[in-house]
């Protein structure tokens, strides 16, 4: 990417604060686990936000991303272990973010979306993570 450190990416070059990004999950069981909270607990920089129970609109963007990996991909080959599945996932992902340009980002790609957000400060939003909107 761009040769620098995740924590330097991280960190407020002016206060040091670790600017804390927020991980969006569904309920599934995965999220649930013991396992995986400890896995949170372990990273400060990391915001766990689960959304409602059979609310998938609350978690949007997985889920088109979803979609289009079933649709635009999977669906087009025939699959036959869990080694072959992992396999062609990886290659839709980057498919999906370093070659496939997006409409909605203005016909470019993820990456470089991603690259410019880093590279230029100015364009990050803010150091906050979003919230879920309550019910």
């Amino acid at each position: 990417m761009t040769g620098r450190p995740l924590a330097e990416l991280l960190t407020d070059a002016v206060t040091g604060e670790i600017r804390p990004i927020a991980l969006v999950t569904d309920n599934g069981p995965c999220f649930k686990s013991v396992r995986f909270a400890a896995y949170i607990e372990r990273r400060p920089e990391l915001i766990h936000i689960r959304t409602r129970r059979k609310s998938p609109n609350q978690n949007g963007v997985r889920e088109r991303a979803f979609g289009s990996l079933k649709y635009e991909h999977l669906y087009r080959h025939e699959i036959d272990d869990g080694h072959q599945l992992g396999l062609e996932v990886e290659t839709y992902r980057q498919l999906f973010n370093e070659v496939r340009p997006h409409e909605g980002i203005g016909m470019r790609r993820p990456l470089d979306v991603h690259l410019e957000a880093i590279n230029d400060p100015e364009t990050i939003k803010s150091t906050k993570p979003e919230t879920l909107p309550t019910p």
